[in-house]
């Protein structure tokens, strides 16, 4: 008997967590640093196994996904993004900084150069994830 209840209260408890999930008004941009950081750690992975054409490869995409990121903060008005807007800026740029440099070495196909700058560029997409997500 007690097991249709206990079913019935769970049951809820989901159902409105779920709603409360979908009033979060920062999902979509927090999705995209969520990409933006594993594009860095796939650049970084496949370039600690000596494959420059692949720190080139995600790069790339990481950059481009980056600055689609970085217009859309620059343009959001949402009062959550308010006290951290330049923050976020600020490392999404140093991101992007430091993905261009592990692209040119990685074009150049110079192994150890291109994966410290990916190194770095991860770092700084990982602290910009961080400020987003504490939010």
């Amino acid at each position: 008997m007690q097991k249709p209840l206990f079913l019935l209260i769970l049951s809820l408890h989901l159902l409105s967590a779920a709603a409360f999930a979908d009033e979060d008004p920062l999902r979509p941009i927090r999705r995209q640093f969520d990409e933006v950081y594993r594009l860095s750690q796939e650049m970084v992975e496949h370039g600690s196994h000596g494959h420059p054409k692949e720190i080139v490869r995600y790069g790339k995409e990481l950059i481009e996904r980056a600055e689609k990121l970085t217009d859309e903060i620059e343009i959001d008005a949402s009062p959550e993004l308010k006290d951290i807007k330049e923050k976020i800026l600020s490392s999404l740029e140093e991101t992007i900084f430091k993905t261009r440099e592990a692209v040119r070495w990685g074009e150049q196909k110079a192994k150890g150069p291109a994966l410290e700058a990916a190194r770095k560029a991860a770092f700084r997409a990982k602290k910009a994830r961080e400020e987003i997500l504490v939010r």
